[in-house]
């Protein structure tokens, strides 16, 4: 069982369950003495997890991941130590969860014009955040599709006709901003993009570190991520990108760092 979980989504952003309760469950079922909250694109999350944590008896890292676009791509950068209150960067923030819901709602539209019964006022009825697995669990409550993934397979992703991209903001801007707020940008889940260069570029421009553990990584691609880190001289962060028990395939705690490694993450993160 890892000693600290750095990534995980609450209600605040496209997770199911409440922010105070993530931390009791960490403490309770997960056995964990650090968590990090990296809500999508907001920061409205961190407050109660903050007291929660307090509360539990277990550290609390604040963070965020923010959706940003590099060549064309999607890249999600983790920030971690971020300053909640920084104008900027909530102002930042704002903007992209205006993306998202857009997004939301379009597809929603699309999805009803080709027989599907949801609609962008069924996300707004709902009073949640609208982003695209709040579309798939209503698409699984009105028995279009059994479950979340396979509304992303099928209806949600990109090769589906009722998908509609967004145009995110410069990785490089968003972690100068990451920066100027107090924190310290980690590339997520970077197995994905497949991309050293990437990882390289980002490094020289002030990348903190990457996300060697995740759930969706391989023990073999944690060994390429690692060894990437140490040529480059950068910090390793890990966590299960959990979004609730009932999202995808991440448990709590599933993944993330021993005491060691979180303590050469502070040092990364200039708090050793």
């Amino acid at each position: 069982m890892p000693f600290a979980d750095l990534h995980m989504h609450s209600s605040a952003s496209d997770g199911t369950c409440e922010p105070a309760r993530i931390a009791q469950m960490a403490v309770q079922t997960s056995g964990l003495s650090v968590i990090a909250l990296t809500d999508h694109d907001s920061l409205a999350g961190l407050p109660p997890a903050v007291a929660a944590c307090a509360e539990n008896g277990i550290e609390f890292v604040p963070g965020v991941e923010i959706t940003t676009r590099y060549d064309g791509r999607a890249v999600h950068m983790l920030g971690y130590f971020v300053d909640g209150r920084y104008p900027a960067l909530v102002e930042y923030l704002d903007e992209n969860r205006r993306r998202r819901a857009e997004r939301a709602f379009a597809m929603a539209d699309l999805l009803r014009d080709r027989g599907c019964p949801v609609s962008s006022d069924d996300l707004r009825a709902t009073g949640e955040t609208p982003n695209r697995p709040l579309l798939a669990r209503l698409l699984v409550e009105r028995g279009c599709v059994a479950n979340a993934d396979e509304a992303f397979a099928k209806l949600l992703g990109p090769a589906s006709p009722c998908y509609v991209d967004v145009v995110y903001p410069d990785t490089i801007e968003a972690m100068r901003l990451i920066v100027e707020a107090g924190g310290h940008p980690f590339i997520a889940h970077p197995a994905r993009y497949r991309v050293v260069d990437l990882i390289k570029t980002l490094a020289r421009e002030g990348m903190s570190g990457l996300e060697a553990y995740h759930t969706l990584q391989t023990a073999a691609q944690s060994a390429e991520l690692l060894e990437i880190a140490r040529d480059l001289r950068l910090g390793v962060s890990g966590g299960s990108d959990w979004h609730g028990d009932e999202v995808h395939h991440a448990q709590l705690g599933g993944c993330g760092l021993d005491e060691e490694q979180y303590r050469a993450f502070l040092a990364a993160c200039g708090r050793a």
